[in-house]
């Protein structure tokens, strides 16, 4: 069994650097039809990563999903084959449309965004010819054992990054409420900003908080696990993420899943190569909103970021007076001059920046802020990310070396893992050394300096002759140059799988939550056995009255309320009211139901109180 990390790129530099950090695959947006609009890459940079992955043997992405209206299906269809062109290894779908269209024979992968989050719904796109199920982020090690039992599909979960707090592919409030579709590429993250918490009589419980922003993901102490629950592709959230996200959390994902596979040699890994980083990776230096492992044991746990939507880091102390432009914290401060403060003022996250520190003093530019009381983070630590961004980070494959000697020549032959060879020959009259010993030793010190080339020697098997330096010197230039473009060069690919007997569609009457946009869809789940209710809620003149949100994340366990799921560390000490909950947000009304016997909270759009 191959394991691979999947890294996000948010521009081909981007899943360039990815790939030298360690990544075994890549996934970048398409110039439209992607999940993230704000990511869209246009052919040229799909191109040129193409080339870069084939160098590793690594693969490359492209995400095509949105749903999709019937005048857009030709551009679709199009595009697909476009990036098939570009030499794409697999195209990322939502929308079932893609299964009546006239594709390139490239692999087909359901988006989380396809909700693949049960037994039966895998099954089914299995049935129908998906080559890999993007499990919900949701999922507990349980329900992906159970789902790996239902069906042979390859399965992909994320493992770090943000955490969508609705479900999959069925969060409809920022459509509903800003009129920008998750669906269609567009989310305005409404989760992410300040909320009222009300009681039916209008008094406010909680004011200005973040009620349905919630950590983010950390399973990288649990890639083992996972891989033993049916695994094999571990994907990092991210493509509208920076540089220093991507070198940092690549790379020390790659350690771990290197650990991984050091203890299980059964489990290979998905590419060539080994990457070596002079620096230390640490994830909670670059952005994330507090780590958590979600779902993963099955159990709650407190999941909320009341005080903020936004990139707080590390603790750093409490601010115990300030006088000017000295604050006194409650410990000593380990930080220098230049990291950046964030802190929480009211609803905002706000900031500053250290111009000297003495013990548990610091100096800061712009204290108007910060208050006694006031809880302090480190959100840029200047000497890690200066280190960071200087660093270098190499990914070499090993290869063989033979040096043979025929009459008039000497040939070098260069054969890497994956047996692609290539070989330099340069003709001579080559006689016995004088000194075999300095002559080994000078062949192998030449080969050994494979430079900027992605090559290092691993083996030689060499006759002891007399070949002066700088014709060894030219033979491995000739050779690592051809070795390197012939690994570049385009080759076949994965075919798409195959349906075979389908599984049954897990429901018959499709309601909104099933995205059915245009006419393909349609057709599709028809064929499938299906009845198609309603359109998708992009197509519905009003969602009033509607669930726009269905979550895990639950504000009576947060509020220490639900007696099935006690919590020992509630957000705020008060009795729960009787009657409905409300989120309010200016015009905006949500009302709060919560489905004990599925541990599921809804959120209903209601009209303004």
């Amino acid at each position: 069994m191959s394991l691979e990390l999947l890294a996000p790129a948010r521009n081909a530099d981007q899943g360039i650097l990815a790939l030298k950090c360690g990544a075994d695959a890549v996934y970048m947006g398409a110039s439209r039809f992607g999940a993230r609009q704000a990511a869209g890459c246009d052919l040229a940079d799909f191109e040129r990563l193409a080339r870069e992955a084939r160098l590793w043997g690594a693969k490359v992405y492209a995400t095509l999903n949105t749903i999709l209206y019937d005048a857009e299906l030709e551009d679709a269809r199009r595009l697909a084959w476009d990036l098939s062109g570009a030499g794409v290894d697999a195209l990322i779908i939502q929308d079932m449309a893609y299964l009546e269209l006239d594709l390139p024979p490239l692999p087909l992968h359901a988006s989380t965004q396809a909700a693949c989050d049960s037994p039966e719904k895998v099954a089914f796109l299995a049935g129908q010819g998906l080559t890999r199920a993007i499990l919900a982020r949701e999922l507990s090690l349980a329900e992906i054992r159970a789902i790996h039992a239902a069906s042979d599909i390859e399965l992909e979960g994320f493992v770090y990054g943000a955490l969508c707090v609705g479900e999959s592919g069925q969060c409809y409030l920022s459509g509903a409420i800003c009129d920008r579709s998750g669906n269609r590429g567009e989310c305005a993250q409404p989760c992410r900003a300040p909320w009222n918490l009300v009681e039916p009589g209008g008094r406010v419980l909680m004011r200005d908080a973040h009620l349905l922003s919630i950590k983010d993901l950390d399973l990288s102490d649990h890639l083992e696990e996972l891989a033993e629950a049916g695994l094999t592709s571990f994907k990092i959230e991210g493509r509208l993420k920076d540089a220093d996200y991507v070198k940092n959390v690549v790379s020390h994902l790659r350690r771990r899943l290197d650990a991984v596979l050091d203890r299980r040699p059964e489990w290979a890994r998905a590419s060539l190569g080994r990457s070596t980083h002079a620096f230390a990776p640490d994830p909670a230096k670059t952005f994330q909103r507090g780590h958590s492992t979600y779902r993963l044991q099955g159990e709650r746990q407190p999941m909320g970021n009341p005080g903020t939507g936004k990139h707080l880091g590390e603790f750093v102390g409490t601010v115990r007076s300030i006088q000017a432009d000295r604050l006194v914290l409650d410990r000593k401060a380990e930080l220098h001059p230049g990291d950046g403060l964030a802190f929480v003022d009211g609803a905002e996250a706000a900031g500053t920046v250290v111009n000297a520190v003495e013990g548990s003093q610091v100096f800061v530019q712009d204290p108007s802020r910060i208050r006694p009381g006031s809880r302090l983070h480190r959100n840029m630590d200047l000497h890690w990310l200066r280190a960071l961004r200087g660093a270098k980070v190499e990914r070499r494959i090993p290869v063989t070396a033979s040096l043979a000697f025929t009459e008039g020549a000497v040939t070098l032959r260069l054969e890497d893992e994956a047996g692609f060879g290539a070989e330099a020959r340069a003709e001579g009259e080559f006689g016995p050394a004088r000194d075999p010993g300095a002559a080994a030793r000078a062949i192998r010190e030449a080969l050994e300096r494979m430079g900027d080339s992605p090559f290092a020697l691993a083996g030689l098997e060499a006759e002891t002759r007399f070949v002066p330096v700088s014709r060894l010197n030219a033979l491995r230039r000739e050779a690592t140059a051809a070795l390197e473009e012939l690994r570049r060069a385009p080759r076949p690919r994965q075919a798409p799988r195959p349906a075979s007997a389908p599984a049954p569609l897990p429901a018959t009457d499709l309601d909104l939550t099933w995205n059915v946009a245009n006419r393909a869809a349609r057709a599709f789940y028809e064929r499938a056995g299906g009845r198609v209710l309603e359109p998708a809620a992009e197509l519905q003149p009003d969602l009033r009255g509607r669930v726009v949100m269905t979550t895990r994340h639950c504000l009576r366990y947060e509020l220490g309320w639900c007696a099935i799921h006690p919590n020992a560390e509630p957000w705020k000490e008060m009795a729960e009211p009787e009657g409905p909950l409300f989120l309010e947000n200016g015009p905006t009304r949500l009302e709060c139901r919560f489905d004990c016997a599925r541990c599921r909270m809804e959120l209903i759009l209601r009209d303004p109180a």
